[in-house]
């Protein structure tokens, strides 16, 4: 078999995925893997079931190694505990005014007066003036919380991220809860990698600009907290974004530079080979171990034991055999985004790159070897970058052509520098000054390409099916998958088949009359969605109250973008609250907004006039709605303005604001949803006494505060279902207990954005259906059960194909 490991890791990476999702108990496939092994070890040599049972099996150790590595924790069990932690600082994360976030190896926990040995890391965040260095021993009290996965779909998910370092807990602090800080009593290791880390730093800031310093540093240390966020965008953009992580570039560098080193003082191949391999693993260790790092290191050993054991080597085997061996080590590091660019590039680099060489034939020069690579890896990634951040740059030829021998040429000297800093400083100090030539051209470079108005694509984030899609054509096209082994009838009845599909799909879409209402989680805020045929609008924005987190910036805004919203036909406000429109600015300053709604004017508010600001800066309209209204969303959809009254605009000055709240009616044929903004016991005695019509589904007034959903409210309004937009532990105690018992005695079905994440609320002409983001692991029955319909289906399709083909053979016999 050609290539095995590529086969062993699709099975374990489908094992591994396969038990993210669905909950399995882990002794049921311990005996399941044990009897696979024992049929296979007793099976017949070559046998093709052998084979299938093999790959069975390291799919079980996929879900297996998954299931374990989810309880390989030492810290959980004191989850939101209050413990006193001893530990080392690993990691800077990020240093900001009065906040500050590291990575700390934990050595010792006490709870309750009991200490124990553990060798974990966790997350800490600190909020006050208080500063840590690399290397120091605290010890401090917290609660140990276990981080949140992403509550919106695709959104960036920090729990999965954490897995992928192998860390399961966090904790955030005030500074006066640390007891105190003393310099770590560190074994020779540990002390020598700190070292290690603190001279990089010292010597690049010593012989570069600050700029160029804190590139480097980013580069050699493979950490880019040492960049701005501004930089990271520029090279994001340009499609640079590989040259900030430490890869098969730069191991390459450093093997060719200490092989030939050790070449030039005569150590014989073997000796060379061997302290060559133990620098760069040593060097990984010291970096933290990415696993950009981690797959180049188990290839250049794999090259080099092949040399010196004169064997051959395959690429394309050895790529997938680390990939195999780290999977089986960290299984979530498949779902880490470095971890696939640097599969996904060194695989259609290694692939892709000698088959593409017809384009450029017969011409063979070092530019044309570049573009090759180039165009590889930008094929590769296409769909993977789209997914993640939304953005084909356009212009990553030309960037990557320009801007790769600069950093190249400038990675070399910036490893010289860093020997020859310790051996004569004069010629250290002039390589500082080529480096920073060099760099300055670069950054020069990159500033004229970003001048381009259109240096990247905007997109939307693929489908998981359109990724898988957008490969097997690709590897068709590739001659991975042969098509010519195919019968042709066969062939010609899966293309019918295919753009039976598509049409289907097309015509569905066509003559798809529903809408949608998304409850977007933006924590203690509110923001609506409402996709109607006749374009997309957004009731609030949201906004954080506190600390210096934008919501529109890390979460509204994406969201829209990976659902390929660029441009919204409205956006009501329903008051000035920060966190119903402190986003709204970020939204007009990065898509297309027709119009913004408002129920009132605020001219008092600093947000009020920010968004009247910005509104006339950016040409757009701001329209005053008064109750009665009546605006037209598509042919079968009405907003009605409900409120506010006029009685209580009138007396605004005296008003509580949030009774000011814009209250508005969708209609969509005889179904209704009511949006009530943040309103109290004012507002809502006007919607009573103002015939009211009852609503199908309500969005529960003021996130469910106690102030809000008077009994006579619901009883009028009598909805079948409410949805609060709610922040997760919020210090308001929303939604209140009273309230939540208040709707389950009338039996209104409750839906709640802090503990279902996203909630979508589809309508079509017949019938509704409620989907939540956030859902428990699949139980195997239910997954079963889910999934049988297609199971059956492809196995029909596999019975037909393969009796059309018997009766073919048989036809030919008689026809013979």
């Amino acid at each position: 078999m050609k290539s095995p490991f590529l086969y062993l890791s699709f099975f374990l990476l489908l094992g591994i995925i396969f038990s993210y999702y669905i909950d399995i108990n882990t002794i049921f496939l311990l005996i399941l893997l044990f009897i696979s092994l024992f049929i296979n070890f007793i099976g017949k040599k070559e046998n093709k079931f052998k084979s299938l049972n093999l790959f069975f099996s390291i799919f079980l150790l996929g879900i297996i190694l998954t299931n374990l590595k989810t309880i390989d924790s030492q810290l959980l069990e004191y989850k939101d505990a209050l413990v006193e932690i001893t530990g080392i600082v690993d990691e800077i994360k990020i240093i900001e005014e009065n906040e500050s976030r590291y990575i700390v190896r934990v050595t010792n926990i006490c709870h309750d007066g009991n200490n124990k040995k553990v060798s974990e890391k966790i997350q800490l965040k600190i909020l006050g003036e208080k500063t840590l260095s690399i290397g120091e021993e605290l010890l401090f009290k917290g609660v140990l919380r276990e981080p949140l996965p992403n509550t919106n779909p695709k959104l960036y998910n920090h729990r999965l991220k954490l897995l992928t370092e192998g860390i399961y807990t966090s904790t955030t602090i005030k500074d006066y809860s640390i007891i105190h800080v003393v310099k770590g009593n560190l074994d020779f290791i540990d002390r020598m990698k700190y070292k290690f880390i603190e001279s990089v730093e010292e010597i690049f800031d010593s012989y570069l600009t600050e700029k160029n310093s804190s590139l480097m540093k980013a580069v050699i240390l493979g950490k880019s907290s040492y960049l701005t966020e501004d930089n990271i965008e520029k090279f994001r953009h340009l499609g640079l974004a590989h040259i900030l992580a430490v890869s098969g570039l730069h191991i390459g560098l450093i093997t060719n530079i200490l092989t030939g080193l050790l070449g030039y003082l005569g150590i014989n191949k073997k000796l060379n080979i061997g302290i060559t391999l133990s620098g760069i693993w040593m060097y990984a260790y010291i970096i933290g171990g990415p696993p950009s790092v981690i797959r180049a290191n188990i290839m250049f050993t794999i090259l080099f034991l092949s040399k010196v054991f004169w064997q051959a080597y395959e690429s394309i085997n050895a790529l997938f055999f680390a990939l195999f061996i780290m999977l089986i080590i960290n299984p979530y590091w498949a779902f880490s985004i470095g971890f696939q660019l640097s599969f996904i590039a060194t695989f259609f680099i290694l692939y892709l790159t000698p088959k593409i060489k017809i384009i450029f034939y017969p011409s063979d020069s070092q530019l044309i070897k570049s573009l090759k690579s180039i165009l590889s890896v930008q094929i590769g990634l296409l769909p993977i970058q789209a997914y993640y951040f939304n953005r084909v740059p356009i212009i990553s030829m030309v960037a990557n052509l320009l801007i790769v021998p600069l950093f190249s040429i400038g990675l070399i000297l910036g490893l010289l520098l860093l020997f020859f800093s310790y051996l004569i400083e004069p010629i250290a100090y002039f390589i500082g000054i080529v480096i920073n030539f060099l760099l300055d051209i670069q950054f020069y470079i990159i500033n004229i390409l970003e001048c381009f108005p259109y240096i990247d694509l905007k997109v939307p984030s693929p489908s998981i099916m359109g990724i898988l899609c957008y490969y097997i054509l690709l590897f068709i096209g590739m001659g991975i998958i042969k098509i010519s082994n195919i019968d042709k009838k066969i062939s010609k009845v899966i293309i019918f088949y295919l753009l039976f599909l598509i049409l289907v799909n097309f015509l569905t879409m066509y003559f798809d009359q529903s809408i949608e209402i998304r409850f977007i989680d933006v924590g203690q805020g509110d923001s609506i969605l409402i996709k109607t045929q006749g374009g997309n609008y957004l009731i609030d924005t949201g906004g954080d109250l506190f600390g210096n987190f934008d919501v529109g910036e890390n979460i509204l805004f994406p969201y829209l973008e990976k659902e390929g919203i660029f441009k919204l036909k409205g956006v009501f406000i329903t008051h000035y609250d920060i966190d119903h429109c402190k986003s709204l600015p970020y939204l007009m300053d990065n898509m297309k907004i027709e119009k913004i709604y408002i129920g009132h004017e605020k001219l008092d508010n600093d947000l009020y006039e920010e968004i009247n600001n910005k509104a006339k800066e950016k040409n757009i309209p701001i329209i005053l709605l008064k109750r009665g209204h009546k605006l037209k969303l598509d042919d079968n959809t009405d907003m009605i303005v409900l409120g506010p009254h006029e009685q209580l605009l009138k007396t605004s000055e005296t008003s509580n604001e949030n009774d000011l709240s814009l209250i508005l009616m969708l209609n969509y044929y005889d179904k209704n949803i009511l949006f009530t903004g943040d309103i109290e016991d004012k507002g809502e005695r006007t919607l009573i006494n103002n015939a009211t019509p009852k609503a199908y589904f309500l969005k529960v007034p003021h996130h469910g505060s106690k102030t809000s959903s008077s009994m006579e409210f619901l009883d009028k309004v009598s909805p079948e279902a409410a949805f609060i937009s709610v922040g997760r532990n919020n210090m308001f105690g929303h939604p209140h207990e009273e309230v939540i018992k208040r709707y389950n005695n009338r039996n209104i079905q409750l839906y709640r954005t802090d503990e279902l994440g996203l909630i979508t609320l589809t309508f079509n002409k017949e019938k509704y259906q409620v989907y939540s983001f956030l859902k428990e692991k699949l139980n195997i029955m239910y997954a079963v059960k889910y999934f049988y319909p297609y199971i059956f289906y492809i196995i029909i399709s596999y019975m037909l194909i393969k009796y059309y083909i018997i009766l073919e053979k048989e036809m030919k016999i008689i026809e013979l």
